[in-house]
């Protein structure tokens, strides 16, 4: 039972009701800055690759013609560069690739090794 006359508890119940509210104070701003930095990762991420790729002069109907079914991903990323990986399950994962003119390739992957291919507008 509190005893509002006593200010010892008094002071005590104030003190541990400031100090949850400086805790769900700077727990509410490290978990917006975390997802504000996850965002902004995910974000730059993307548009580093993008740009990336657009330095590197893009890919066209060549680099397309020499992915091969079986061929492992990393051998795909040495001729189309990283990608944006788009989906993934426990064993398919699926990338794609896309130029500034808005050709592009979209490959999926079955534990890692080319599965199917597809390419839209490429020259």
């Amino acid at each position: 039972m509190v005893n509002k006359n006593n200010p010892i508890q008094s002071n005590n119940n104030t003190l541990v009701r400031s100090l949850m509210n400086v805790a769900l104070s700077l727990g509410v701003m490290l978990g917006s800055g975390l997802a504000y930095g996850f965002v902004q990762t995910a974000f730059y991420s993307k548009q580093h690759e993008q740009s990336a790729q657009a330095e590197r002069g893009g890919f066209g109907r060549a680099e397309y013609e020499q992915l091969k079914p079986g061929m492992p991903l990393t051998e795909v990323r040495s001729i189309l560069y990283r990608g944006i990986e788009v989906s993934r399950s426990a064993t398919t994962a699926t990338f794609v690739w896309e130029n500034r003119d808005g050709s592009k390739i979209t490959a999926t992957f079955v534990n890692d090794r080319l599965k199917s291919k597809e390419q839209s507008g490429l020259k």
